[in-house]
């Protein structure tokens, strides 16, 4: 059966729209008078990777490390045209992630024509700190997630080779994301997509080809077929060694969900998967049981898509991404914050006003914003302006009887900014014997630095996180406590 293609019900700006713009303006110079506060430095080795990869791109010298992003690198150079090289790959992921919350709203409007709604979801994204936290990161999750999210727009508005653009910049930025991909395959398989499914399949996969060819003779060019045995060995490796967790024994599905429940709360993590559960599933039931279907469902079916996309990503993260690092997740939250307010929209479309639906929409919009400021509230105010790891190379270098240091978190960093000092990875039984022999021969001089709490050292210093996302780090001194540092 021909289904009629949904009309088009997206809300173009006008005079009553001025007020929503205005409010969003509002909110980005808010945000951006904030985000100043923090500086732009390397966070972690993946981005002094990414920062060396800028300089020069090679897989097998871990700039960046495999599989190499060559997108993200190629971007990162045309930053650093008119920025600092060492910092260029943060600065794109600051760029990457203010775009998002426009991309949130651009969707929420396609989706259900609603202002009110389009500028509640720019605001509840503006508003995590697991936004800021990808922003400074210098890694490639916040431009992954923008091209993601173009291939969302471009795939409601069925322009075919668009999506299949946006699609494989996604996988040359962050390959990581081929299950998002994967979930955007069931685009054309929609109803709305009846009679050129194959079109729309054709043209995607060309573009696609397109992208990851010139990424792959990129990539050749510098490495040539000893990349292919490079990624053999990261791929094992980060399975067997690489990819191991600081949560505990349990399960990776409860160390998620600790992990999940100790960065936003139980009752965010309720809210986020009921919402896309009741969108992913109820209407997807809906839509089986109703073999014509009108515009409006046709919209609704597009949010399930999203919804879907959701859940398999949340799905694949659980059983193969580390939940020390909650910006896995980011791709989830961000599109349960496309799925949020389009609901709330949807209670409001055809109520009275006044009446309960109407009233119950109010309380969870303008809640879930007081929620958010409240959750966010301890990253505004109060906390340090750099990332756990630049406190701790502050601390190391302001104190001069600290020669060694072991660690298990950010070693090349370390060795990259510390000059000078004994820099030893805690992965190799030795790092012990070498931190437990400098405190031997010079008290006070070895310092162990850990990304968990540890028990029998001495503890010197806990450095904070600035906002969900980061890693808080423990610095403690080798040796008797009564030689610790006032």
């Amino acid at each position: 059966m021909q289904h009629a293609y949904p009309e088009n019900t997206e809300s173009k700006p006008n005079a009553g729209s001025l007020p929503y713009v205005v409010i969003m303006l509002a909110a980005y110079v808010a945000w951006g008078l904030w985000i100043s506060r923090f500086p732009l430095a390397l966070t972690s080795d993946d981005a002094l990777n990414f920062s060396r990869g800028v300089e020069r791109f090679s897989v097998l010298e871990f700039r960046p490390h495999f599989p190499g992003y060559p997108a993200f690198i190629v971007l990162s150079r045309l930053v650093a045209l008119w920025g600092e090289p060492a910092i260029a790959p943060v600065w794109l992921s600051l760029l990457s992630a203010a775009a998002i919350p426009l991309l949130v709203a651009r969707l929420i409007i396609i989706l259900s024509g609603s202002w009110p709604a389009a500028t509640l979801g720019c605001l509840l994204v503006l508003m995590q700190p697991l936004l800021a936290s990808v922003a400074l990161s210098g890694l490639s999750d916040s431009t992954a997630i923008v091209w993601f999210l173009l291939a969302l727009i471009a795939a409601m508005q069925q322009k075919g080779w668009m999506v299949g653009l946006w699609i494989g910049l996604m996988l040359a930025t962050r390959p990581s994301y081929f299950p998002l991909a994967l979930g955007m395959a069931v685009a054309p398989l929609w109803e709305s997509y009846a009679g050129f499914r194959l079109v729309a399949y054709l043209k995607a996969s060309l573009a696609i080809a397109g992208i990851g060819a010139l990424s792959l003779l990129f990539i050749w060019f510098y490495d040539g077929a000893a990349y292919f045995e490079e990624g053999a060995r990261f791929t094992q490796g980060h399975f067997a060694i690489w990819g191991n967790t600081a949560e505990g024994d349990s399960s990776s599905f409860w160390q998620w969900v600790t992990s999940l429940k100790e960065g936003i709360g139980w009752f965010s993590l309720v809210i986020v998967a009921v919402s896309l559960l009741h969108a992913g599933l109820w209407r997807a039931i809906a839509g089986i049981v109703s073999p014509t279907l009108s515009s409006t469902e046709l919209k609704k079916q597009q949010l399930t898509l999203m919804a879907i996309i959701a859940l398999l990503y949340w799905a694949w993260i659980t059983i193969g991404q580390n939940p020390d690092n909650l910006r896995h997740w980011t791709p989830v939250l961000i599109l349960f914050l496309v799925t949020f307010p389009v609901q709330l929209s949807g209670l409001t479309q055809t109520a009275d006003v006044g009446s309960l639906r109407m009233k119950v929409a109010y309380v969870l919009g303008s809640g879930s914003i007081v929620y958010c400021l409240v959750l966010g509230y301890p990253s505004v105010y109060g906390t340090p302006r750099q990332a756990p790891i630049q406190q701790a190379i502050e601390w190391i270098k302001a104190n001069s009887q600290v020669k060694v240091v072991g660690t298990n978190y950010s070693v090349n960093l370390l060795r990259d900014q510390l000059g000078g000092h004994g820099i030893y990875d805690m992965y190799y039984p030795s790092s012990q014997l070498a931190l437990i022999d400098a405190d031997k021969r010079i008290p006070q001089s070895a310092w162990r630095l850990s990304g968990t709490p540890l028990n029998n050292k001495c503890l010197a210093a806990k450095l904070e996180p600035r906002f969900i996302g980061e890693r808080r780090l423990f610095l403690y001194q080798i040796g008797q406590c009564r030689r610790l540092l006032n």
